[in-house]
This record gives C-alpha cells, sequence and structure tokens, in this order.
C-alpha cells in the first residue's frame, strides 16, 4: 500500500536547503532509510512551537493526508523557550495541543506518533549529557500513555548516544564548525541544537528504528542493512589532537601579539554553556585556550583574524581565570590572561508591588529586585506567560499589562532570568477592584448608539 510519512516539527526536524549546509534536519533524512512504497513530505519548518503549528499551517497537511498515512509529531524544542514571548508554550497548553493533533490525524484514518524532540549538545563539567528540554518530554510522554498512541522516545535515545559518543567526538554530529572552515560559515558557527547532516542521518535512523519496533512500518518498507549498520564512531575533534598544547604556555620566544577576547566580556558574568569570540593578529592559525595550566580546547582562526569557539562541557559556576596562546608558523604569541564569572543559579526576585494581598485598580503596576546579572523577568499567571520586561544596572524592574485585568483574585509568578537559566518563581497575590462581568453597570445605557470619540455624552461601558 502507498503511504505518505508527514514530519510535523520544528527547526530540529526540518527540510534544509544547500544554501543552509552545513545543518540538515532529521525529517529529510528519512527517506534514505526508506525502500518500499512509502513517501516523506516534510511539514516541518523553523521556529515552530506546537501553538504556532496548529494555528497556521496543520490544516494544509490535513488537507493532503490520506488514510493510513503516518504522522511524525516532534515538537518541544521551541515551546520551552521561557525567554522568548511569542514563542513559549506552557506545558498544559503544549499537551493540549498535541492532544489536538492526535485526535485529527485519527479522526481522518491516520496514524500519529509522537516523537519527543532530540537531546542538544550540552554536557555537565563532569561530561554528563545534560536534559536542556525540562519537562516537556516527559509531557509528551504522558499524552501518548493517555490516548494509547504510538511515541519514540527520541529524547532518551539521543541522550544515550551522546553519552556513548561523549563530548570531544559529538560536534562531528552538530552544525559546528570553527571560523574559515567552512565556505558558508566564515567566521565559524557554534550551533548545539541543530544536527549536520551526519547527526540528522543518524538520528533518523533512530526514528525509522523505533517506527519498526512500534510496528508502524514493516521490514519490506525499511533498507534493513542501513538500519542495523551500527553508527560509526566519529574521529575526536580537531581541538582535542593537539600535540603537548601545554607547551605552549611557556614559549621561549612569544612572537606577534595575543589573540583576543571579545566575548565573555572581561571581568563580566557568563553562562555556564559561553559562547568565546575573539580576534588574532596576521600570522595566527590557531588559538589554544587554559586554565590552570590545564589545555580546555581550542579553534581555527579564519581569513580576517576572527575566531570563535565552546567549551564542550558546560563550565562550573564561580570566578574564572583563562589564559589565551595564538599558534603560528613562525612559534607561538604571547600569553592572554581573561577573566569572567560564571553564574549557573538566578535568586528568586523580589516583588515590591502590588504587595501581597494588597488592592488594586484594574491596571496594576508590578516592580521589583532581581539579583544582579539577571537579563529579565518574566510573569506568569496560571502557568501562562503574561508579560516579560528587562532588569536596569541596579537590578529594579517594573512592568504594567497593555489591557486591564479582570475584577478579582489573581496570583502572579515572577520568574527571573540570565541566559537560559531561570530563577525558582516568587508569587504574589493581589485583588483588583473593578466592574463584574456580570454587573448591571455594564449595561446601562446599551440601548443608545454607541458615541463618537468627540462626544461628551458616551454611555459608561468600562472597567473602573
Amino acid at each position: 500500500m502507498n503511504r505518505t510519512i508527514f514530519v510535523l516539527g520544528d527547526s530540529v526536524p526540518a527540510p534544509r536547503t544547500d544554501q543552509e549546509a552545513p545543518m540538515a534536519g532529521w525529517g529529510q533524512k528519512i527517506e534514505d532509510l526508506l525502500v518500499g512504497p512509502v513517501a516523506v513530505a516534510n511539514y516541518a519548518r523553523s521556529a515552530m512551537t506546537t501553538r504556532k503549528y496548529f494555528t497556521e499551517r496543520f490544516p494544509a497537511m490535513l488537507n493532503r493526508m490520506r488514510r493510513g498515512d503516518v504522522v511524525l509529531i516532534g515538537f518541544g524544542c521551541v515551546d520551552h523557550m521561557i525567554h522568548n514571548g511569542t514563542r513559549y508554550v506552557p506545558v498544559p497548553e503544549y499537551q493540549e495541543f498535541l492532544r489536538l493533533f492526535v485526535q485529527y490525524v485519527h479522526a481522518e484514518g491516520g496514524t500519529p506518533v509522537l516523537v519527543t524532540p532530540c537531546a542538544r549538545y550540552a554536557f555537565s563539567s563532569a561530561g554528563e549529557v545534560l536534559n536542556t528540554l525540562g519537562p516537556y518530554p516527559r509531557a509528551m510522554l504522558e499524552v501518548a500513555r493517555e490516548f494509547g498512541a504510538p511515541v519514540v522516545d527520541l529524547t532518551s535515545r539521543t541522550m544515550e548516544l551522546w553519552a556513548e559518543m561523549g563530548p570531544t567526538r559529538l560536534r562531528h554530529y552538530f552544525c559546528w564548525t570553527d571560523a574559515g572552515e567552512h565556505p558558508l560559515h566564515p567566521e565559524g558557527v557554534i550551533d548545539s541544537t541543530h544536527l549536520n547532516h551526519t547527526g540528522a542521518y543518524e538520528v533518523a535512523r533512530i526514528v525509522v528504528a523505533g517506527l519498526c519496533n512500534l510496528g508502524v512500518l514493516d521490514k519490506a518498507d525499511v533498507d534493513v542493512t542501513a538500519l542495523m549498520t551500527p553508527p560509526a564512531l566519529p574521529p575526536v575533534s580537531t581541538e582535542f589532537t593537539i600535540q603537548s598544547p601545554e607547551s605552549a604556555l611557556h614559549y621561549a620566544q612569544p612572537v606577534g601579539e595575543p589573540p583576543a577576547i571579545s566575548k565573555p566580556a572581561a571581568g563580566g558574568l557568563a553562562g555556564p554553556m559561553v559562547k568565546f569570540s575573539g580576534n588574532a593578529s596576521p600570522g595566527t592559525d590557531y588559538v589554544l585556550l587554559f586554565e590552570r595550566g590545564q589545555y580546555l580546547g581550542g579553534a581555527q582562526v579564519g581569513g580576517t583574524g576572527q575566531w570563535t569557539w565552546r567549551r564542550s562541557v558546560n563550565w562550573e559556576a564561580g570566578e574564572h581565570i583563562v589564559h589565551c596562546v595564538g599558534l603560528r608558523g613562525d612559534g607561538c604569541s604571547p600569553v592572554l590572561e581573561h577573566r569572567f564569572t560564571v553564574q549557573t543559579e538566578v535568586a528568586a526576585p523580589t516583588v515590591s508591588a502590588p504587595v501581597d494581598g494588597a488592592f488594586s485598580g484594574p491596571r496594576p503596576r508590578f516592580s521589583g529586585k532581581a539579583q544582579p546579572g539577571t537579563t529579565k523577568v518574566v510573569l506568569m499567571e496560571r502557568g501562562i506567560l503574561i508579560g516579560a520586561t528587562g532588569v536596569n544596572e541596579n537590578g529594579e524592574w517594573a512592568f504594567s499589562h497593555a489591557h486591564p485585568w479582570r475584577s478579582g483574585t489573581h496570583t502572579v509568578d515572577v520568574v527571573a532570568l540570565f541566559g537560559a537559566t531561570e530563577s525558582a518563581p516568587t508569587s504574589t497575590t493581589f485583588k483588583v477592584v473593578g466592574i463584574p462581568e456580570n454587573s448591571p453597570i455594564r449595561s446601562f445605557g446599551v440601548s443608545r448608539h454607541a458615541c463618537g470619540d468627540v462626544c461628551e455624552h458616551r454611555p459608561f461601558s468600562g472597567d473602573w
């Protein structure tokens, strides 16, 4: 029977063009593993959350789907981004959209398969794979159990594979290049989320194998040899193949100028996955980075002297002193010392207004203080993101919503953010004094036509 596998999701499974190389989506590699009368329609697109996809793209896919088709539903890499108000989808809403996807596909005779998101390239300072997706993979598994729907736990499988490979090899699966290494990225690119063609193929193998184990695909549908061949262990990244790098710290007669580090700022705060960038003087081919005399890694220098680098494992919290040396054809540069502080936790913010238990009009103004270095605070009610605001250099923040609040009791949670790190919430409960929704005051004067903006006799119909 001729069938189509539809791929729904965000930028990780989405198809990529040659102009986007070396980036590739695992959805575009599924077809390479099929031999039967099964086609692939990759409907995944960048920046898609469950909410955005359901309201913008899902109907078009349903119009094309036929009975017996398979629909892979893979979201979560974007939905969890609490620091982005236009993308964040709270877990209860995320689960409800997943339910709707499953119900619509099933009602039209398709086979819905939930696919938890792919793990990112993220390792603790001890080399353990980190879950950067929060409760979203587990939330998807709960929906699958609720409906008895097939599910591929891609999060767990990729975390297991990343652990087997280790941080010094995994770079070869991601869209991660040094400056000058790829013609389309002369300044280099460090992407811990998106896969390259090698990584996308290996992740697609996990997905297709999962579909076979679930009975969604038959052996006749797939290239069994390609599916069963163990993945080849990629080589150790170039930065870890340099012989005796520590000798560069003690070079007898340094030449040229030391490399410069622009990010992180000298003496500034940084997150545990901080990306370094800087420039090196002409003639510098490679930069090496050390801490307490131990080699951390290095990066190639581009044609205009720029370089980028990220440590293969996360930094521990606290102050760090990094030494950077440039490798040249005629020797080693002088040593640059660079200090910065890594922040891995954020203290919960304080809320000074509205005071807990206080009364407010329908336009409450929120304010308080946050830990120095906090980039923003977000405000949530019942898990729904209602606003976000910046924090000034004194740690002060303030927020007023653009729309009036309904009368009654409200509890708002305020969360402080430093990069992708979020604090525990601080709650404040207050009472809005206003005209209730069912008050007859709201209907007074409705027998007359609405007045124009210049009329001084407009009937009252407001909240206050």
